[in-house]
């Protein structure tokens, strides 16, 4: 493990690098990205495959799927604090798409290392990427853009439209083994705006 990352890092709890972005933003080709680039081993750990544990019937019934979110999402975040607590490392792929799921994410991580990194995309960029994904209703990002970064406090932030997925993972490299002490999720649970 990388001598500046152990000092700034001690394990347990493992560092979890959280990034937020829109439906075809880029996050999960990113955290593949970073998972295979950074010299620790990283868990690249996904809100769209834990909620695809739902059976299909419970994911196509939108007024149920919404009735069991706040659970869902209390449990996923736990579940990132306890993994990071027996010292393991993580990639958070998440969509902070309502801003009254930031506190509570914010809260469940409270006593974890985390860099919160900020993954943009022009909008019509993703909803180019949403056509051609054909796996997403079309309009999500649409719906998600204004609302995924309203909190507006980050560590680190990339472009995906305007930069490759090489320059993203160098830019977040070059971030993680600077020093740099991570103060988004610390400034974000003493806000009164979110």
């Amino acid at each position: 493990m990388n001598d500046i990352l152990k000092s700034n890092y001690k394990s347990p709890p493992g560092l979890v690098i959280f990034l937020n972005g829109t439906s075809s933003s880029g996050k999960t080709t990113f955290a593949k990205a970073l998972q295979s680039k950074l010299e620790e081993p990283f868990m690249v750990v996904s809100l769209d495959t834990y909620l695809n544990q739902l059976s299909k019937e419970v994911l196509g019934n939108n007024k149920l799927l919404g009735s069991l979110l706040p659970n869902l999402l209390n449990g996923f975040n736990r579940g990132i604090a306890a993994v990071s607590a027996a010292g393991n490392f993580q990639i958070v792929d998440h969509v902070l798409q309502e801003p009254q799921w930031v506190l509570p994410c914010v809260k469940a991580l409270k006593d974890v290392p985390v860099i919160f990194v900020k993954v943009d995309c022009a909008l019509n960029e993703l909803k180019r990427r949403e056509k051609a994904r054909g796996d997403r209703a079309v309009g999500m990002s649409e719906y998600q853009y204004p609302r995924v970064h309203q909190h507006g406090i980050y560590d680190i932030e990339v472009d995906t439209s305007t930069m490759s997925v090489e320059q993203c993972v160098n830019t977040f490299k070059r971030y993680l083994y600077s020093g740099a002490q991570p103060q988004a999720f610390v400034r974000l649970q003493e806000s009164d705006d979110i």
